[in-house]
């Protein structure tokens, strides 16, 4: 049980003395100096709880820091939807096609 204690000030004020606290042993992690490295091999001193830290981007390679604008196109991702964007296209064609095909036969 904490006691505290109120000293008076003057009429409305108290002043509160609270005894010393302490942080409890063993408690906390261990704080070591640290290395943070990067994909792009840039590394950086620091310190943390862990030893070291990987990272896949940093602010030496990451475009928005570089002034380098970097197109990512994983897969050929852009070239698979222009190829099926195409197909498409041709299909409806066919299709419309076909279509004006079959009304000129009813039409006759």
């Amino acid at each position: 049980m904490r006691i505290y204690r109120k000293k008076p000030l003057s009429s409305n004020f108290f002043l509160v003395i609270c005894p010393p606290f302490f942080m409890k042993a063993d408690l906390h992690p261990e704080y070591v100096e640290s290395a943070i490295r990067c994909a792009c091999g840039n590394e950086i001193k620091t310190r943390s709880t862990k030893p070291t830290m990987l990272i896949g981007i940093c602010n030496e390679c990451h475009p928005f820091y570089t002034g380098q604008q970097k197109f990512v196109d994983t897969a050929g991702r852009v070239d698979k939807f222009q190829q099926r964007l195409a197909k498409t296209k041709a299909a409806r064609e066919a299709a419309k096609e076909s279509a004006d095909k079959k009304r000129k036969k009813k039409s006759l």
